[in-house]
């Protein structure tokens, strides 16, 4: 299963809803028949999309079998899911979740550490990487999205090289 958003609110007396989507552009999340709703995968309750439509700045949604606000408010703050299976994915993207676990190389060749997580930001996305154990500093590294950065992404080798932004490599001392 795939978390594509989340339920934020009731949205008027009718039981739409107002959803936090994942998706880019957020609207993309209008593209799935049926969404999967709960705290986790194993939890899920699976309700067929009536409608999803874009309201200003806000997605909405009708779901089946969600006739009002009070069957709306119950679906408050569970989280959105898909099978994988329903994900289409162009040969050139990937799903954030598959960098999850990845080993992160600077371009010199040094290992950084892994991907812990990848979070999204305002003006940009972020990948946390967790060192290496054998680094000399230890902890948590924030890296930008950006292609400045991210040089390439193999995940047949679960691996990410990445240049470090000026400044930021004379923090990284590998150990001997």
């Amino acid at each position: 299963m795939l978390e594509v958003g989340v339920i934020q609110k009731a949205h008027g007396l009718k039981g739409a809803l107002t959803v936090y989507s994942h998706a880019r552009p957020a609207i993309g999340i209008a593209g799935y028949s049926f969404w999967c709703l709960g705290a986790s995968p194993a939890s899920v309750v699976r309700y067929r999309v009536k409608r999803c439509w874009q309201h200003g700045r806000r997605i909405l949604a009708e779901l089946q079998d969600i006739p009002d606000i009070n069957a709306a408010e119950k679906l408050e703050g569970l989280t959105i899911w898909v099978p994988l299976s329903e994900v289409e994915v162009a040969e050139d993207e990937f799903l954030w979740q598959d960098l999850i676990g990845c080993e992160v190389v600077v371009d010199d060749g040094t290992l950084l550490g892994e991907v812990s997580a990848l979070e999204e930001y305002g003006a940009q996305d972020i990948l946390t990487v967790q060192t290496d154990k054998h680094a000399a500093q230890q902890g948590e590294w924030m890296l930008p999205f950006i292609e400045e950065v991210i040089l390439d992404v193999n995940l047949d080798a679960g691996r990410i090289t990445v240049h470090l932004p000026e400044g930021m490599d004379a923090c990284f001392t590998p150990r001997s």
